[in-house]
């Protein structure tokens, strides 16, 4: 089906070009008419321009039928001598609108007028410039909306003011924006928690198939019958929902005593559970969703009572079918179902997921939304876990560009999201150029991220992603080994001073990566000073440790070295590392000892805070790895370093009910002082990132013909 957008354009490009439209797209009320002037005398687009580009692009887009809409709708007042009110456009559900309206005000029959009112899905204003937008709302658009009888019935409300657009809806009798997150109380919000300062973007416009789903939705849902497209995805415009969804699950936690060790393995099995019930349907339409809970059964007191018991019984079900297909997740049944505080737990996870679906969910969304709070849950900051903003994953991904056979790795991968958004970036691409899950490997120290890695890739993948949890060290001293499957491997320290890894007592190899992504621990308070003997031997198994000398090392200095010696040759990496360490005179000579080792790429400095918990300024370095003698034939040739100073994330971090929210920070325009759109109506993000990974790639097309075939090469 053609893009909104698309067709708006072709009207630009097609009867917008005139001054005058020669007929109505549509009925103007109740009659087609001629030669509607749609620009002034100068030539400049007045309202009725932009009216005329709306419908043209709502009917042929295939979004609705022409039948079904009409432009200068009438509806009469209460009072008789009042004139009629009069909606700029109307979306009704029956083409035989047209004949209702005709008749009514003809015969003045209060059954067409009754049946009119009915019969509205949508109602819409049309504006040039308008800045009242309180004021046009109030006064128009939902008066427009309480012409839909009966006044609880769902209507969808759309003002369109100079290719900005703001959608509306009466639901449950309450008239709210549409995008639930741009109503600052919920369901409380009124005229000044509307969020009127923003609009929304075209993709958000609902079809006629949505619309009369919405409409005929019943009040009370039957949960036993329905399919995995019977549930909500996960979107922005969801944002607040999730939000109050997460929240409640947390709050019940806490109540009952188990943001704990517990606790999280609850989670993590519960959403298991979901992901699996959503998969089979996908396979398996006729077997309907197990994964609800009604009103009856979340209503108990005690376990004895029957609804909970029922509601105990279908997820074990799911547990059955899935432990085999999940043993990374279900190998151990850790919720005692005898126990009602953990049923507690799953209950408040049921009741607060079951009619949103991950499965069909952008996984950006859900990342943002679920994996990373619940992360920032149960991590320990004093293992310096720190989990890494979507908006820089995503950039360092598109980046170093991981695809097709690429074996990929994170060797402090917390809950994976280098890794899923690295094979989620790659969905998108042609089939022979997507990632194989099962070329994705990651370590951790902390078994409860590598738990949610897990499930992560699960969602994402087929979970044939192999994530390895290893206490203490981690990677710093456990390797993956060549193998089937591959394995970890302890370093023999005593034999592997300086960086000997390949020096083994018996044929142990270790694998090369074709890439390595990761934001490791970093930083001078999170510093390795070795406890004992043992430790020592350990970290002398890194040559920087000799290098630069003392009684200590930051941990991103050992992680790139780490890294380095991880890549296989040709391998190319992405490393967030302390601003320190790129740029200060005491790491000259780590900065040195890369550029002996590795072709760098590409530094980007980010702004200050950006990993709001850690406070230091951060770097990311880009680098691939040659041989020995193509390297020094690059560094006599004096290559090009691509550089950029990163001012605008997009974003800013807040906290809000218990839960981590990347709010948007959006560009403003310097001479309307208004927040500027795009083509597709979004409002568009104060951030660098776009035009730096555009500048990057055309930078990458001068450079040798390693880096084109590493970062760019997809066909």
């Amino acid at each position: 089906m053609p893009k909104f957008t698309v067709k708006k354009e072709e009207f630009d490009s097609g009867l917008g070009k005139n001054q005058r439209l020669t007929t109505s797209i549509v009925p103007v009320d109740g009659k087609y008419i001629s030669d509607i002037t749609i620009k002034n005398t100068s030539g400049e687009k007045i309202e009725e321009y932009y009216k005329w580009q709306f419908i043209y692009a709502l009917i042929n887009s295939g979004m609705y039928n022409k039948d079904y809409i009409g432009v200068e709708v009438r509806f009469p007042k209460g009072n008789k001598t009042s004139a009629p009110l009069k909606i700029d456009a109307v979306i009704f559900d029956s083409p035989q609108w047209l004949d209702r309206y005709n008749n009514y005000w003809t015969h003045k029959k209060t059954s067409d007028l009754d049946w009119l009112n009915e019969h509205i899905l949508s109602v819409i204003e049309f504006k040039k410039g308008d800045k009242e937008i309180e004021k046009v709302y109030n006064g128009q658009i939902k008066a427009a909306m309480k012409q839909k009888e009966p006044s609880m019935d769902y209507v969808l409300g759309i003002y369109y003011d100079t290719e900005r657009m703001y959608l509306f809806h009466r639901r449950n009798g309450l008239y709210l924006r549409y995008d639930e997150n741009k109503n600052v109380k919920g369901d409380n919000s009124k005229l000044g928690d509307l969020s009127l300062q923003l609009f929304d973007p075209y993709i958000y416009l609902p079809d006629y198939n949505e619309l009369i789903t919405r409409k005929n939705k019943v009040k009370t849902l039957d949960r036993s019958c329905r399919t995995i497209l019977d549930l909500d995805t996960i979107t922005s415009r969801l944002t607040t929902s999730l939000q109050d969804a997460l929240s409640s699950v947390l709050r019940c936690l806490d109540k009952v005593g188990l943001v704990s060790q517990r606790g999280y393995e609850i989670l993590i099995q519960t959403f298991a559970l979901k992901i699996y019930d959503e998969k089979h349907n996908k396979r398996h339409p006729m077997d309907k969703l197990k994964f609800y809970i009604t009103e009856n059964e979340e209503k108990f007191h005690s376990l004895r009572e029957e609804g909970i018991q029922n509601f105990i019984k279908r997820l074990k079900e799911i547990w059955l079918n899935a432990e085999n297909e999940y043993s990374k997740i279900l190998s151990e049944q850790l919720i005692d179902w005898k126990e009602i505080n953990q049923v507690k737990v799953a209950v408040s996870i049921c009741i607060a997921f079951q009619d949103f679906s991950f499965v069909r969910s952008s996984k950006s969304d859900i990342y943002q939304m679920i994996f990373y709070n619940f992360a920032n849950a149960f991590k320990r900051d004093e293992s310096a876990q720190f989990l890494t903003p979507l908006p820089i994953i995503d950039f360092l991904v598109r980046i170093v560009n991981p695809r097709k056979n690429d074996t990929v790795l994170d060797p402090c991968c917390g809950i994976g999201d280098f890794l899923s958004l690295s094979y989620v970036n790659a969905l998108e691409k042609p089939d022979e150029w997507k990632l194989s899950d099962a070329n994705i490997y990651g370590v951790d120290i902390d078994p409860n991220m590598i738990k949610l890695a897990t499930l992560n890739m699960l969602l994402n993948g087929d979970g044939e992603a192999k994530l390895y949890y290893k206490p203490d060290l981690g990677s710093i001293l456990w390797k993956i080994a060549v193998g089937n499957p591959p394995e970890l491997v302890e370093l023999e320290v005593d034999k592997q001073k300086n960086g000997q890894w390949n020096h083994w007592s018996d044929n142990t190899k270790l694998m090369g990566f074709d890439v390595i992504l990761t934001n490791p621990p970093f930083g001078e308070d999170r510093a390795f000073r070795p406890a004992n003997k043992y430790e020592q031997k350990v970290i002398e198994t890194y040559e920087l440790w000799d290098i630069i000398g003392g009684d200590s090392i930051d941990k991103g200095v050992i992680f790139l070295e780490n890294a380095y010696r991880m890549l296989k040759i040709g391998g190319r990496m992405g490393i967030v590392v302390s601003n320190s360490i790129s740029s200060i005179n005491k790491y000259a000579c780590v900065r040195e000892w890369l550029m002996k080792k590795m072709r760098i790429v590409a530094v980007f400095d980010l702004p200050p805070n950006v990993f709001a918990e850690t406070g230091v300024n951060t770097s990311i370095i880009i680098a691939y790895k040659p041989c020995e003698d193509r390297l020094q034939k690059l560094i006599d040739s004096n290559y090009s370093v691509f550089a950029r100073d990163i001012k605008a994330v997009g974003y800013e971090k807040r906290t809000s009910k218990r839960n981590v929210v990347f709010n948007p920070v959006y560009k403003i325009d310097d001479s309307t002082f208004e927040i500027e759109k795009d083509k597709e109506g979004k409002m568009v993000l104060d951030e660098e990132f776009s035009q730096i990974i555009s500048d990057f790639r055309d930078w990458c097309l001068g450079q040798e013909e390693e880096i084109n075939r590493l970062f760019l090469k997809e066909d």
